[in-house]
């Protein structure tokens, strides 16, 4: 992969929470990716996950301020369970900054007639676009609609499956906002045809972030995709499926050894409410803030590393500074 050019934008430039705009500086540890709230959708799949106690879900939010972290990204886009509604309350009764977004989830988790799988680009553009700058369509209130702070897609483990119109809809949008563009992966699969597309569509490559690349831990690739310029979000510290001892902690250490620590984003991605230490007493978002961020520390990573990993990243790519 060679770096391309790509027009810049303004930077750094305010960052939307669903509070209103903050400076990027202002954001402190900050959660790459994760999920606050989940409303039920009537006639998705009957497995996808819901999180939608208040009250425990606040208190998760609490423990999270409370252990130091400042910031969530909400990577559920709109019509799968987004509720902007809620997410003012949390945000409002908790002090944790929490940044919406725009965008499409997997297909299973909507209803089969929903809209936008069916619509042509320039229409989910258009949408997309309105819900950075305009506001979000959910919003019940009576003030200025809260926008979304970053655009979120999710693709199928194979290209085909993917719907090609919200792909390119994706694409238009970042180009037309200038917004972070966070691309759910199966497993890491497709994270190179992803990245080559998204930046043949103008896309910069410091507006890309591959989620859940660490489930693919091959250093070569995430040191190649790192000097491109992309952000990878590293997140399955608590799912043992993917064996955390031998493959996410030991490719951190690798990375940042190799200088490469300013393109790492650390998440906890807790969509399941088994996941909350108030649910159902799992790890708990505050645990990034906590025993994760310890870890490192333990591991003899220095500090700027830690920081950087922790929200400096994430939060220098909201605010469009590469």
């Amino acid at each position: 992969m060679e770096n391309s050019s790509h027009p810049p934008f303004a930077a750094p430039r305010p960052v939307n929470t669903v509070l209103g705009q903050k400076s990027h500086e202002t954001l402190g540890i900050t959660d790459a990716h994760n999920h606050v709230w989940i409303g039920a959708t009537p006639g998705a799949d009957a497995a996808a996950p819901v999180l939608d106690q208040f009250d425990l879900i606040r208190n998760e939010l609490l423990s999270y301020r409370a252990a130091g972290g400042g910031t969530l990204l909400d990577c559920q886009p709109g019509g799968c369970g987004r509720d902007i509604n809620q997410l003012i309350r949390l945000s409002k009764e908790s002090g944790v900054n929490i940044i919406a977004s725009t965008g499409f989830h997997r297909r299973k988790y909507y209803p089969a007639d929903y809209w936008l799988f069916g619509a042509q680009t320039s229409k989910i553009a258009d949408h997309l676009t309105a819900e950075c700058r305009v506001g979000l369509e959910e919003y019940s209130g009576n003030k200025e609609k809260p926008r979304a702070g970053f655009i979120k897609i999710a693709l199928e483990a194979d290209w085909k499956d993917t719907p090609q119109a919200a792909v390119e809809a994706a694409a238009a949008a970042a180009c037309e906002t200038g917004m972070l563009l966070e691309i759910h992966t199966e497993r890491g699969q497709l994270a190179e045809k992803a990245v080559l597309y998204f930046t043949d569509q103008g896309v910069a490559p410091h507006q890309l972030v591959l989620c859940h690349i660490d489930k693919r831990p091959d250093y070569s690739l995430h040191a190649e995709l790192s000097r491109f310029g992309v952000l990878l979000e590293y997140d399955t510290f608590f799912r043992p499926k993917y064996q955390p001892e031998l493959n996410v902690w030991p490719l951190i250490l690798t990375m940042v050894n190799a200088g490469l620590s300013d393109h790492i984003a650390l998440a906890t991605d807790m969509a399941e409410a088994e996941m909350y230490k108030s649910i159902a007493n799992g790890p708990g978002l505050a645990s990034l803030p906590g025993s994760i961020q310890t870890r490192l520390d333990q591991m003899g990573i220095p500090l700027k590393s830690i920081q950087q990993m922790l929200g400096e990243n994430i939060a220098r790519r909201l605010a469009g500074i590469h």
